[in-house]
């Protein structure tokens, strides 16, 4: 009995140092992400989340829980697969809070039915300064969760039930992911083309991460205009009872997986060919850029005024540098440098953004510490002004006056996007819009004391309350508004069903932008006086950034050749060149199904058999009358918003004294005037403590 007694002693003392480590195995200790706040977290619940936030959200947070409930029908019935549980959101205020989240670094992976869970439960979104990205970003979460938990499973006991399906493909999963959320997007139409005239294109769905989801994503949107959308809840659902995706390809389309992949090859080389024959890439000699990590971004390009320098950002993984060079010599300079390489989290692409005040002085708008800083970088004296942006969550784009004094900014405050007017060298903000449209990639016309932006609003008042995120438009198009007016009213330049922004104002009259009006973004030009516009380049890759030299008259762009993204700088650029160029597949289906809605939304009318012959004989008679095609001539609308008190004026302009030092102000107005040329803001500046000059 002894013996036995000392055996069993012996043997708990052997086993518990292993009891005790698995134990502490779950305690939080050393598995901390830096965080420079707190988040207080609260929650909204419907039918079919549990949506989370903090701050001052409650508002985004019932728009957000409302758009996820209209969308989930249509998600859960194109992939055939309903959740058993409610679906956890947690919404973030901008991606670097969410890098600062802890959530799911130490969570147990077991419910409480003791069942160990594979597939994160919850999704995390972080608001990414405009409505139409956070709508996408917001289906694309969501359309990820259902996928993995309806192949994978969320518990143990369904994770045996889909052993096999642990060799599921990436493009299989996350292309289906991707084509649930976006559809037949730009992004993936660009891809799909560089990889078409590449030798990847027959190893295209051995590639891993982004690409893959890309790749599938094509495939499945193939498989969607050859064999209907039905077809995806059929192979998703065949794929988890018979457990091999190539199987339930050949049941449900009746064709093997090899001449699927075969006939999906050679519809994007057929629909592509008519792409290289009207459009070119720029020359390898135009490029600038350096070599480079295929992970590195080039987030904008900007010449400086007088066509001496370029400036450029590179973001790779989260860490970015802002460099400057001669724009007849190659040597670079590094003048900033900031952020931190992330792995496996969301990354901020927007960031750094730059922008030049004077042909010496460089704007730079970057994150340290979670927090937006202003710097100004003076390239002659090699001084850096620095100034915090803590008001806001999140800044899209910004653009000195003609004499750098002010800024006008793109930017996220309380979860709206909206245009703001700064002081350049002093601590003054002022609100110019307030509504739940995006204003994007404000900039000054010259010579003038008007902005040009980039908006999807529709209606005729800037401060509309729209409390639908779903009936938000979904094109951007070119506005006009003029900062010294008691009028106060906003100039609609283009009307089309694309996306034109990036504004380039050359004067009150010329402006260039970018568009996807045929499919592929390119450079437009837009006459005010005729109200005509036209395409200035016919690039077969998406232009994602652009600066123009007017100086020296070039271009400058940020685009992807052969699959990696690089600068080109074009000297001696033909700007008023006029090109057509025939619309992609991707735009010509689009535009059938958008004239096929509109004929279903169309009530049917009873009419008489004079009516009848009245209606063809006046058709037969607007058929021979010569008309002017739709997208060539726009003609110019005013949107009218309510007056204010009082006016703008930029060469005499004069920011109030702030009830605290972060206010933003409404439009009211001035106590008195001050030119920009010889600024002087009040003596009673509120003082903070303003960052230091070094990262």
């Amino acid at each position: 009995m002894r013996r036995q007694y000392i055996f069993i002693t012996f043997l708990f003392l052997i086993v518990s140092p292993s009891l005790l480590y698995s134990q502490h195995a779950y305690e939080s200790f050393g598995k901390n992400r830096i965080q420079y706040k707190t988040f207080d977290w609260q929650y909204l619940s419907s039918e079919n989340f549990d949506l989370y936030y903090y701050d001052a959200r409650r508002k985004v947070a019932t728009e957000t829980i409302q758009f996820l409930e209209e969308e989930f029908d249509r998600i859960t019935d194109m992939i055939g697969y309903p959740p058993y549980m409610k679906t956890k959101v947690f919404l973030y205020n901008s991606i670097s809070d969410l890098q600062q989240s802890n959530i799911g670094l130490n969570r147990d992976h077991v419910n409480n039915e003791g069942e160990t869970l594979f597939v994160k439960p919850y999704v995390e979104v972080a608001h990414p300064g405009n409505l139409a990205d956070f709508k996408e970003e917001l289906l694309l979460k969501l359309s990820t969760l259902l996928v993995n938990e309806m192949m994978f499973g969320g518990s143990l006991k369904d994770m045996f039930q889909n052993a096999v399906l642990l060799n599921l493909p990436e493009w299989f999963v996350y292309g289906a992911s991707r084509y649930v959320a976006k559809g037949w997007d730009g992004e993936m139409d660009d891809f799909i083309r560089q990889l078409a005239r590449s030798r990847k294109f027959s190893k295209a769905l051995r590639m891993t991460g982004p690409n893959a989801a890309l790749v599938g994503q094509s495939l499945w949107n193939y498989i969607v205009e050859k064999y209907g959308r039905s077809s995806i809840s059929n192979i998703l659902n065949y794929t988890r009872v018979i457990r091999n995706e190539q199987r339930s390809i050949m049941i449900t389309l009746g064709v093997n997986f090899k001449t699927l992949v075969n006939d999906w090859q050679m519809y994007y080389l057929d629909i592509n060919q008519k792409v290289e024959d009207s459009y070119i890439l720029p020359s390898d000699s135009a490029r600038i850029s350096k070599s480079h990590k295929k992970t590195v971004v080039f987030t904008t390009v900007k010449v400086s005024p007088d066509g001496q320098y370029i400036a450029y950002a590179e973001n790779d993984r989260g860490k970015y540098v802002v460099k400057v060079r001669p724009v007849n010599s190659d040597r670079e300079t590094t003048i900033l440098h900031g952020g931190n390489k992330v792995i496996r989290q969301d990354i901020d692409f927007e960031v750094p953004l730059i922008s030049w005040a004077e042909p010496n002085v460089l704007g730079v708008i970057g994150k340290r510490q979670g927090k937006y800083v202003f710097w100004l970088y003076d390239l002659s004296t090699k001084s850096k002004l620095p100034r915090e942006l803590d008001q806001f969550s999140n800044v899209r784009s910004f653009d000195f006056s003609g004499n750098g004094r002010l800024a006008i900014l793109s930017a996220d405050l309380a979860g709206q996007n909206d245009l703001f007017l700064i002081s350049s060298r002093r601590d003054r903000t002022r609100r110019l819009t307030s509504d739940i449209f995006d204003d994007l990639d404000p900039s000054f016309i010259p010579n003038s004391n008007s902005i040009v932006f980039s908006s999807n609003r529709t209606n005729d008042t800037v401060n509309v309350v729209q409390k639908n995120y779903g009936e938000i438009n979904k094109n951007f198009n070119l506005f006009t508004f003029n900062l010294d007016t008691t009028e106060n009213v906003v100039n609609r330049l283009t009307n089309t069903l694309s996306n034109d922004y990036y504004p380039f104002a050359l004067d009150e009259n010329t402006y260039f932008y970018l568009s996807d009006q045929r499919g592929i973004i390119n450079l437009f030009k837009f006459n005010r006086e005729s109200s005509i516009y036209s395409q200035v380049t016919n690039f077969s890759s998406n232009i994602k950034e652009y600066d123009i030299d007017t100086y020296n008259k070039s271009l400058a762009l940020v685009l992807s050749k052969n699959l990696s993204e690089d600068i080109f700088l074009l000297k001696n650029f033909n700007l008023d060149k006029q090109i057509f160029t025939p619309a992609t597949r991707r735009i010509e289906v689009r535009q059938a199904k958008i004239i096929t809605e509109r004929r279903s939304k169309e009530v049917p009318q009873v009419r008489s058999i004079k009516d009848l012959i009245d209606s063809r004989l006046r058709e037969t008679q607007d058929s021979i009358e010569f008309q002017i095609p739709a997208d060539t001539i726009r003609s110019r609308v005013d949107i009218v918003i309510p007056a204010q008190n009082d006016s703008i004026n930029t060469d005499n302009y004069v920011f109030e004294k702030p009830e605290r030092a972060d206010s933003l102000i409404a439009l009211s107005p001035p106590d008195d005037v001050v030119k920009t040329d010889d600024y002087v803001f009040e003596d009673e500046v509120v003082k903070r403590n303003q960052p230091s000059e070094s990262f």
